[in-house]
């Protein structure tokens, strides 16, 4: 086993650099630079609380994309701004916490609720079929 430095290619530039377990991923560089963008975001917010994303990603000059990451990871938190939401991944539509909103969420429960209810009358028509019913005569 090699003890020798890591290195890893940063998701943000694509250099090289000697992995620590200080950087997420990043050289230092773009590590900074993100620690930059997270403090620009964090003085907009303090400024003004009610920003929406739009809003915000123009007073910081952070893209919306950026900003949605952030909240995902956890970084930005959605509980002290009431107009920051994350987007659901199916319909895009502002939701405050998961990853669905509730619409979505409903939708895709009583999609697996009806193909389980398929399958077992399947199961139950396929039982039915290999079994032998016969009239007894009684005399």
């Amino acid at each position: 086993m090699l003890n020798g430095p890591v290195v890893a290619q940063c998701t943000g530039c694509g250099s090289l650099y000697q992995k620590s377990s200080v950087h997420r991923n990043q050289c230092q560089a773009c590590d900074a630079k993100e620690a930059e963008l997270l403090s620009s975001i964090d003085r907009q917010l303090r400024r003004n609380r009610s920003l929406t994303n739009e809003q915000l990603s123009e007073a910081a000059s952070v893209p919306l994309r950026q900003i949605r990451a952030w909240i995902r990871s956890g970084r930005i938190k959605l509980y002290d701004y009431p107009n920051l939401a994350d987007s659901c991944d199916l319909c895009s539509s502002p939701i405050r916490s998961g990853k669905l909103c509730a619409s979505c969420a409903g939708r895709i429960q009583s999609a697996v609720a009806h193909e389980y209810e398929q399958d077992r009358l399947m199961k139950e028509r396929q039982k039915s079929v290999h079994s032998y019913y016969s009239k007894r005569a009684y005399s």
